[in-house]
């Protein structure tokens, strides 16, 4: 698919799409519980498709950088994705307990407390669109198009060759 479809497009319309409707619903949605199970399908589907695409993109990063420098840091930058995606999932699971808090969360309770519940929405709808959104303006940042991919690997090939 990411051949025939630009891949940061893709990733971008799929990214627009998962967080405008699935984090929209799930909030709307909150208490019907097949609409949220229907809405999660929806988000496994869609979520699935970012990924490959995360990692073609990072991989299109590493020729880029071979193609600009002559020199070949394929591992320095998946690693640097790596330690990004290690930090932001610890800092995302200290955030989930901070606002728990917040909302007066307690383990204790049986039933939570009405501010609690949409504390608790906000934590699975509108607060995960968040960085989300902030990835997609990210996106405006990210350089390669198509015919710049196409570009970049005939002359990494043409230089490999000689």
């Amino acid at each position: 698919m990411s051949r025939q479809i630009w891949k940061k497009r893709c990733f971008y319309d799929v990214f627009i799409y998962f967080n405008f409707v699935y984090h929209l619903l799930l909030f709307l949605l909150f208490n019907i519980c097949r609409l949220m199970f229907a809405s999660q399908i929806l988000h496994g589907f869609f979520y699935g498709i970012t990924i490959p695409l995360l990692w073609a993109m990072i991989a299109d990063v590493a020729d880029y950088s071979e193609w600009k420098t002559n020199r070949r840091a394929t591992a320095i930058i998946f690693s640097a994705m790596m330690v990004g995606l290690k930090g932001g999932l610890s800092i995302g699971s200290a955030l989930l307990a901070y606002i728990l808090a917040s909302y007066g969360y307690d383990v204790d309770l049986t039933q939570q407390t009405a501010i609690t519940i949409t504390g608790t929405k906000m934590l699975v709808s509108i607060y995960p669109a968040i960085p989300f959104l902030l990835g997609v303006g990210l996106l405006f940042f990210y350089e390669i198009n198509k015919k710049m991919e196409v570009q970049i690997e005939a002359e990494l090939k043409e230089r490999r060759q000689s």
